[in-house]
């Protein structure tokens, strides 16, 4: 296949489009594997079919579609065949080394086909048309007049038309074409027997009336499926249709295209397939006619702001920003608008543009009737005020009490609950100062006006961050999302909801692995239900949990690999930034990189972030850790200052259930050794406290963690036996609940105690 082949052609008219591609190489046959089948074949030793598969691969050059085809002709034409006399197969070497094949198996396929009878050619190149296979009940609809299976045979026999005597004919022809090996039939399917086959067909049409057969397909299935199967067979029928469009020119007939491209792009997002959607969408669009936004409002409205929707799920931001402003423009109401707004705060968003789609947010907010203050939040101490208050409104209900009450129907504050959850999901990653206020704001809505599915995303993201403030009303408030988004049984809600909840308190109060199966659950439903900016949110908390479960290095490198391009796919660029320093200090560790190309990463990868807080702060924190894991402790010390000055501009730092307190510890606790400094002693100290704090309500996360801090300390302060004590439980109780990362840490630590303490028996042990 060269760059002029069709196939290539096709391929670089996807990639203009932005469609991902992926490539899989798949090897011709070699000369003795060409000679192996052919002997296999024929049943014919192969120092015998030498002669003849020599003459096939310089002819075919191993292309195994092309091999078989060629040995089929060699046996159309005689000169491949089987002697009676000699009971063995015999060919003409000098005839087939003469033999003129076309330059690629499409055009040996092309002359195959016509070598078949006029009615066959016909009825392949009809089944062309609609694809690579097509169900006979299918066929029927445009091969001939529908049978009415509930008439008695007799009267069906008088009623035989003469279409549908040409469709038996077709159906005989389509029986043909199977013995001939160009077509399967499997089950009630015929489908071509090569992909080359289709394409040898349908070239066979001549350009002109290309459009005229898609055409006559798709108003054959339109006239003849029943109303009650229309929907099986409409991505069939609306693709025939619009391949045939250029030939339909009465305006009410292109409307009733364009709303069948409208149910089909609806039924395209229902399925999740956004890149049918959008085709379907967009062919719904180009056949409105010049005023169609005077005329067919309604419609115009519906297709362009799905194909905005579509293209968003498809990571086409530009489409996105067209379509939006070509809504904008056009809608005769602000209600009309909102959903296009929706769509493009996603987008700026989804680009890393969380400024620009958080502005947009509060200016929808504004025409709502929001006001929501951009200057200076107040200070944190008020926030966790607010927070708290909100808690204490939830203690004098029961959980009945609050689930019995009524829920929303005034339009426009459900509306503003929809913007201020959108608006709150971005509020996590870019502009944290304003996560309580747009929560609590959230909660006092759903306090007064009733409940509703944004209620229950409010109150996951009320119990996460109430954790480390109140962990046992985060429990309570937490548990009431997850029972308010059981009572709403909507899937688009689960992944907001359960990102909030097992990335707070179920994660803290339960195993980290626990919470590994329901994040990968909403990554999926966040797909299916087009809410793609969720589902790798999700993504990325599983990976993170992952890691810090103590996952094997090489299967997580391979799961950051596959996660991460598919949020480059959908270009997710906002969480796709913040996933890259795991990524990355996974495949450091993986690799083994030294602490000089650390350092230069590090201070490159920095470089230009200054405003993108949670990225800067996960940088130096998996930094730090890389470096301590390496012993390069001066290096990781500076990583964790570096990150504890960016933890000063945002409201919740990433405490990842203990994690970065145990490595700052474990870092503060190596330089306290060296250096003997007060700083450092005070931070170590620090980190012990908070470790203390949080085993007090994630105990099966950070019990050796604690221990593992606590042996640092004694170890410091010359406590021998009693550091030694808790080495010892350090690793026994990373091993019990299954932290083999931690463990391995837990040991290593050990090691160098017993070390120097003179125990090289000891020492020896952990050292492994």
């Amino acid at each position: 296949i060269d760059d002029a082949h069709p196939f290539t052609l096709q391929l670089d008219e996807l990639k203009r489009k932005d469609v991902p591609i992926t490539n899989i190489n798949v090897e011709c046959l070699s000369r003795e594997n060409v000679n192996e089948l052919i002997s296999d074949t024929i049943s014919l030793p192969r120092h015998l079919t030498k002669s003849l598969s020599d003459i096939v691969y310089k002819k075919t050059s191993g292309n195994a579609l092309f091999l078989t085809q060629f040995l089929l002709s060699l046996w159309d034409e005689g000169l491949l065949l089987f002697s009676l006399d000699s009971n063995k197969w015999q060919w003409d070497a000098n005839a087939i080394e003469a033999k003129d094949i076309p330059d690629d198996v499409g055009m040996l396929m092309s002359e195959k086909i016509l070598q078949l009878p006029v009615e066959c050619q016909y009825t392949i190149k009809l089944l062309a048309c609609v694809g690579a296979k097509c169900d006979e009940s299918i066929l029927m609809l445009f091969m001939g007049e529908r049978k009415d299976i509930q008439e008695p045979e007799e009267q069906r026999a008088k009623k035989r038309s003469k279409k549908e005597m040409e469709s038996t004919n077709h159906f005989s022809m389509l029986e043909f074409a199977v013995d001939e090996g160009l077509l399967k039939k499997e089950g009630s399917d015929y489908k071509f027997a090569h992909d080359q086959i289709q394409h040898a067909a349908y070239s066979l049409i001549p350009e002109n009336n290309k459009g005229h057969l898609h055409n006559y397909i798709g108003n054959m299935i339109l006239k003849h499926a029943p109303d009650n199967k229309l929907d099986d067979v409409l991505f069939i029928m609306v693709d025939q249709l619009n391949r045939g469009k250029m030939h339909i020119e009465e305006e009410d007939k292109r409307m009733q295209l364009a709303l069948l491209n409208l149910r089909a792009g609806e039924k395209a997002i229902s399925l999740a397939t956004f890149l049918s959607s959008a085709s379907y969408l967009k062919a719904g669009i180009s056949v409105l006619c010049d005023n169609h936004w005077e005329i067919y409002y309604d419609l115009s409205l519906q297709l362009h702001t799905l194909y905005g929707e579509a293209e968003y799920c498809n990571g086409r931001f530009q489409e996105v920003g067209q379509v939006a402003a070509t809504v904008i423009k056009q809608a005769k109401s602000f209600k009309n608008k909102l959903r296009v707004f929706a769509t493009l705060i996603k987008s700026l968003a989804a680009q890393n543009k969380v400024s620009d789609a958080f502005e947009l947010g509060l200016r929808v907010l504004k025409d709502l009737g929001v006001e929501i203050s951009t200057d200076p939040p107040p200070e944190k101490s008020a926030f966790t005020r607010d927070l708290m208050e909100m808690a204490n409104l939830f203690q004098k209900k029961s959980d009945a009490e609050f689930l019995s009450f009524p829920e929303m129907t005034d339009s426009n504050t459900i509306t503003t609950m929809k913007y201020l959850q959108l608006l709150v999901t971005y509020c996590f990653i870019g502009k944290q100062e304003y996560l309580p206020l747009i929560i609590t704001h959230m909660v006092r809505l759903t306090w007064n006006y009733g409940i509703c599915g944004e209620s229950c995303v409010a109150l996951s993201i009320l119990s996460f961050l109430l954790c480390i403030e109140d962990f046992k009303a985060a429990q309570h408030i937490g548990h009431l999302s997850m029972l308010l988004l059981n009572k709403f049984k909507a899937g688009e809600y689960l992944p907001f909801v359960y990102f909030f909840y097992c990335g707070g308190v179920q994660t803290w109060s339960t195993h980290i692995k626990l919470s590994l199966e329901k994040t990968l659950h909403a990554y999926q439903v966040g797909i299916q239900t087009g809410h793609i900016e969720m589902a790798m949110f999700n993504a990325y908390l599983y990976l993170v949990n992952s890691f810090i479960s103590g996952r094997n290095l090489l299967n997580l490198q391979r799961q950051l690999n596959l996660f991460r391009n598919k949020m480059i796919e959908h270009k997710q660029n906002l969480i796709s930034h913040a996933t890259f320093p795991l990524q990355k200090f996974v495949s450091d560790l993986v690799s083994s990189k030294n602490d000089q190309s650390l350092r230069e990463d590090t201070a490159l990868l920095a470089n230009g972030r200054q405003n993108d807080a949670l990225m800067l702060s996960h940088l130096y924190l998996f930094a730090g850790i890389e470096a301590y894991i390496f012993g390069e402790n001066e290096l990781a010390a500076n990583m964790v200052l570096k990150r504890q000055d960016v933890e000063k501009k945002m409201f919740r730092k990433s405490i990842f259930y203990g994690m970065t307190e145990f490595y700052d510890g474990l870092v503060f606790f190596a330089m306290s050794r060296k250096t003997r400094d007060a700083k450092w002693i005070f931070g170590a100290s620090k980190a012990l406290s908070k470790m203390e704090e949080y085993n007090q309500i994630a105990s099966a996360n950070c019990d050796h963690k604690l221990l593992l801090l606590q042996a640092e300390a004694r170890s410091l302060s010359s406590e021998n036996e009693e550091a030694a004590k808790c080495y010892e439980l350090a690793i026994a109780t990373a091993e019990k609940n299954d932290f083999p990362n931690e463990q391995a840490i837990a040991n290593e630590r050990a090691g160098d105690f017993f070390l120097r303490t003179g125990d090289t028996k000891k020492a020896s042990h952990h050292y492994g």
